[in-house]
């Protein structure tokens, strides 16, 4: 086989038009009189195929040849010629363009959820503690206060935890309540991976007519601590960040999220998933203890009424309830704590 091209010969300005004989494997090209250059086919070290583009061939003594026909495809080649005739394939090229964001799509909210639910059981307690007492750190230097109420209510308010913890079985040693004032939060109570839960006085002051909704509220919280939902949401954003990384190329977001997983549990929004996941965990423990669900039905109506008093004061005077933002509609719930028994 002949092949027309263009021969750049090494350490020189000049070019040559030649034909490149191909046969048995080999390739020899004569120039310039008396001159050739010759090798095997596997010795070329071919340029990346482009399409539309003639592909470079260099010898191992440093001779470039450039064939003339952008068709001519090297026997080296011979296997991505299909692909580029994919890349010429103008219905290939607009499916890739309409796939390409649906499998992105399917990775993220498909695939990386999935990973982080699997990852969960191979966390170890130690980064678990670590996350925990991180995000409580940051969470007390920034939004936090001791708390304002009497030591008498607050006694109370510890026994009822304690309680609680009896009667589902659950270790002192796992498990720690805390009372803060707080402005940021309002009406809130949340929990931290390592088992700390945080309970603010205005939401104490809210229920405190009613204890057994401030244990339904403990069981919640209690909830999203047994369905390791805050490292669900560390472990979802570690694989998100690394699918991203895998598809865009940069892998510094996987450095920072490591060191700032701290604040990331702090800034968490859980799911609607793990919202009702939480809300049954409360009501299947309130149902075995003997105690109503309305007493969670109870507790969700006054967060409820917080939160419209709130929104209906000014922007100036009003403390934005970022508890019931983020969780799913609190009447959808309220309802579903009212017919639990009957379900």
């Amino acid at each position: 086989m002949r092949v027309c091209g263009q021969l750049y010969p090494f350490s020189s300005s000049a070019s040559y038009e030649v034909d490149a004989l191909l046969d048995n494997g080999q390739i020899h090209i004569s120039y310039d009189l008396n001159r050739a250059v010759r090798c095997s086919l596997d010795s070329l070290s071919l340029a990346t195929p482009i399409p539309g583009v003639a592909t470079q061939a260099t010898f191992p003594s440093g001779e470039r040849f450039v064939p003339h026909s952008a068709d001519f495809v090297w026997p080296a080649h011979t296997k991505r010629k299909s692909i580029a005739k994919l890349e010429r394939h103008y219905v290939m090229i607009f499916s890739a363009l309409l796939l390409t964001p649906l499998l992105i799509c399917a990775l993220l909210f498909k695939v990386v959820p999935s990973t982080a639910v699997w990852l969960v059981d191979y966390v170890p307690e130690s980064m678990v503690d670590t996350m925990g007492q991180q995000s409580m750190y940051l969470i007390e230097e920034n939004f936090l206060s001791p708390s304002e109420l009497p030591p008498e209510t607050q006694n109370q308010i510890h026994l009822i935890w304690d309680e609680a913890l009896a009667a589902v079985a659950l270790s002192k040693e796992r498990y720690q309540l805390d009372i803060y004032a707080s402005e940021h939060f309002g009406a809130n109570a949340f929990a931290l991976p390592h088992g700390q839960i945080v309970i603010t006085d205005d939401l104490i002051e809210a229920l405190q007519d009613n204890p057994n909704a401030i244990r339904a509220v403990f069981l919640h919280e209690i909830g999203h601590v047994e369905g390791k939902h805050s490292i669900r949401l560390a472990a979802q954003a570690f694989a998100g960040t690394i699918a991203i990384s895998f598809i865009f190329g940069d892998m510094e977001g996987i450095l920072e999220l490591i060191i700032g997983s701290g604040n990331l549990i702090m800034g968490a929004q859980f799911s609607q998933k793990m919202e009702w996941e939480a809300d049954e965990f409360a009501l299947q423990r309130l149902a075995r203890l003997g105690h109503s669900s309305a007493d969670f039905a109870d507790a969700l109506k006054r967060l409820k009424t917080l939160s419209e008093t709130r929104k209906s004061t000014s922007e100036k005077d009003a403390t934005w309830l970022e508890y019931l933002s983020t969780h799913p509609s609190l009447d959808e719930r309220i309802k579903h704590a009212q017919t639990y028994q009957v379900n």
